[in-house]
């Protein structure tokens, strides 16, 4: 019974989620559903619960911060036009391509995630992929794909976090979470190909009504997903390498930006010049500003002053400011892109918010310790569930760093208990933690709130809903998972 109880909150978010409801209703009512279990059925204290949401009051200021600037930057960015012209220049006139998509899924995406992380890379990617001539869904979908660089997401805080459990050292964490990540990089890769190769020519009917795969020459079909394959494997293959020779926090980032220059390098034919000029200035002032503030507080210990030098949050705002002076922003946009912004900010933020709030009260009113205990006492079976586990705790806190401060001593404990390696089940639910936020309601609700102002009734096929997006991305991931499951069967005994 405690079990049941301790699961209701997230149950209950999972339920109203895909309604009618507005976005913020599921989390809401699963935070206040597990603040009430945790001071009832589980008489946890009152301090107990106060000192957890203390603990993470920084990191939810710091995430509404950075959707703020992030939105506020794709909203200067789209009035301006820059969007459209920087797009038009990654793809060189090619439109919405398999090749176009897994620069975006594999390069672009990924990267600003690591760069940046907390949905920013969002918020850039998919006005990006508009502008390559995807439908808003197709974007949608692509953008969320892109997530799968989970382990190095904010240049890897979730992964020393796991390190710190597992008492290795976070260069072993990053080189076996490379590994085990290669689950995502291929089916990222693979549904990425399908998602694009369905909306190009080859896959419209001659009123641009989408054509079921069936009916697509199997010609098509292998060579779009050979594409996601190779793209996933260079990719792998990077990460595994910058790991070993640059370290775990930049892993990501260099691996994404030379997958981008390989891709663009196809598109653009070996030419990349003529560059984008002004339009690309922005995003490298996030990007500079963000990796520099984050080496400088690593190398100096500023503090509270490092901490805001090194958020994302303070670069974003930066990169606004920089696109609306750069770039012209006229002065009666003024206006209307900060009522645009705000709007959206409330829209996707607060339900990103109580999210993460959900997240700590599961965690923090012991809700997460009780279903852990039932888990691990299923013994040589847990190995199975191990990485259903990872996925749950990501989806729910749309942070890989939160989903491993959720369940990660489980997972540890476990590991123990079955005579297993605790680096590599913890690799594991790094992982597939990482893969789990693809399909989180926090992310989905984002990219939904991004897409759907650019629906139009030409748009053929399905559009950007939550429902929609969630039947694509939910099966992906748990597909995905079970394959994590296997792995961990049949390799995690020998690591014991």
């Amino acid at each position: 019974m405690d079990v049941l109880m301790a699961a209701t909150p997230i149950l209950l978010a999972l339920v109203l989620y895909p309604t009618r409801l507005p976005g913020w209703v599921p989390p809401a009512a699963g935070a206040l559903a597990a603040l009430l279990l945790a001071l009832t059925w589980f008489e946890t204290s009152g301090a107990q619960i106060l000192q957890t949401v203390g603990t993470g009051a920084w990191t939810l200021v710091e995430v509404m911060a950075i959707i703020a600037g992030g939105v506020l930057l794709s909203r200067v960015m789209d009035r301006t036009g820059a969007q459209a012209r920087l797009a038009g220049w990654l793809s060189s006139g090619g439109g919405p391509t398999v090749a176009a998509a897994l620069l975006m899924v594999h390069g672009v995406v990924p990267f600003m995630e690591t760069v940046t992380g907390f949905g920013v890379s969002v918020m850039i990617g998919l006005p990006l992929l508009l502008g390559f001539g995807f439908t808003p869904y197709r974007a949608a979908l692509l953008t969320l794909l892109g997530l799968m660089i989970g382990p190095w997401g904010s240049m890897g805080p979730g992964t020393l976090l796991a390190s710190q459990d597992a008492g290795v050292t976070l260069q072993e964490m990053g080189l076996a979470s490379g590994v085990v990540n290669g689950v995502a990089f291929l089916a990222s890769g693979l549904v990425a190909a399908v998602i694009a190769g369905g909306g190009t020519a080859h896959g419209a009917d001659a009123d641009g009504r989408p054509v079921p795969l069936r009916r697509i020459p199997p010609a098509a079909v292998l060579t779009w997903l050979g594409a996601g394959v190779v793209s996933a494997v260079v990719l792998w293959g990077l990460v595994l390498v910058a790991n070993l020779v640059l370290g775990t926090p930049v892993a990501g980032a260099v691996a994404t930006l030379v997958v981008s220059l390989l891709w663009l390098l196809v598109l653009r034919r070996g030419r990349l010049r003529p560059g984008p000029g002004r339009p690309l200035v922005p995003y490298l002032v996030l990007m500079g500003g963000t990796v520099a503030g984050q080496m400088l507080n690593r190398s100096l210990e500023l503090g509270p002053v490092g901490e805001v030098i090194s958020s994302p949050a303070l670069w974003s705002f930066t990169a606004a400011l920089t696109a609306a002076w750069l770039l012209h922003l006229a002065r009666n946009q003024h206006s209307a892109v900060l009522r645009d912004a705000g709007r959206l900010w409330m829209q996707a933020g607060l339900p990103t918010a109580l999210y993460m709030v959900l997240g700590v009260m599961v965690a923090g009113g012991g809700l997460a310790a009780v279903m852990g205990q039932a888990l691990t006492g299923l013994g040589p079976a847990y190995l199975f569930l191990a990485p259903f586990v990872g996925g749950l705790s990501g989806y729910i806190t749309a942070s890989g760093t939160g989903a491993n401060a959720m369940v990660g001593s489980i997972q540890v404990a476990a590991a123990q208990s079955l005579g297993v390696s605790p680096l590599w089940l913890m690799a594991v639910q790094n992982s597939s933690a990482g893969w789990g936020i693809i399909a989180g309601p926090a992310r989905i609700e984002l990219a939904y709130r991004l897409a759907m102002p650019h629906q139009r009734p030409e748009h053929r096929g399905l559009t950007a809903t939550r429902r929609n997006l969630l039947v694509v991305l939910l099966p992906t991931v748990l597909v995905s998972l079970v394959v994590y499951g296997l792995i961990a069967v049949l390799v995690l005994p020998a690591t014991g």
